[in-house]
């Protein structure tokens, strides 16, 4: 082989190598496919892996509030979005909902986030107004859409009164109440 051949082979086997290092040191090798229902599960231990959660991002909940969706928004550090969790997995399965949205809203809430105030303004209706006049989501909040239009709305233990737990406030007879008016809200937007 002559001096220029040999050259350009060891040139072209020195670039493959470089590339090979390059592909290999930007591989994540521990790297584990997580699905959302187990990292609900994982974030919500009151919630089984078996259970219809979808993770979203405000931009998704943004545009699903266009359309058809069913809108869970909590926060894992909330416990009463565990137990309202627990209740809403357990009627979602039974009534045939496939895929409830997960909106974890906590950071783009401290954050003043862009789209998120969007969600809020989409959902001023709907939302509690501060005597400032400021509007927030708090957790928990099922928000049910049908065709763009907001058919259900559930913040009700967004603000307990009292000092009462969620342990002692989801008794049998409140988690029975609240996984009906469930049903009824899934049969609504399943019509």
């Amino acid at each position: 082989m002559n001096k220029k051949v040999k050259l350009i082979l060891q040139g072209i086997l020195f670039v493959a190598i470089i590339v090979g290092f390059i592909y290999i040191g930007t591989r994540d090798f521990n790297k584990e496919v997580v699905v959302d229902n187990e990292r609900f599960d994982a974030d919500y231990v009151n919630v089984s892996k078996d259970n219809v959660f979808k993770y979203a991002n405000a931009v998704e909940v943004y545009q699903a509030l266009k359309g058809n969706a069913i809108i869970f928004m909590g926060y894992p550090a909330n416990v009463w979005s565990g137990y309202y969790a627990n209740i809403l997995n357990e009627a979602a399965k039974d009534a045939g909902i496939k895929e409830i949205l997960y909106y974890d809203f906590y950071e783009d809430r401290e954050n003043r986030n862009g789209t998120y105030q969007s969600i809020v303004l989409s959902l001023t209706n709907y939302l509690v107004t501060l005597d400032d006049g400021t509007e927030e989501i708090y957790a928990p909040t099922l928000v049910i859409v049908k065709n763009g239009k907001v058919i259900a709305f559930d913040n009700e233990t967004a603000f307990t009164k009292g000092n009462i737990t969620p342990d002692v406030y989801w008794d049998e007879y409140q988690s029975g109440i609240k996984y009906n008016n469930f049903k009824i809200m899934f049969q609504e937007y399943l019509k």
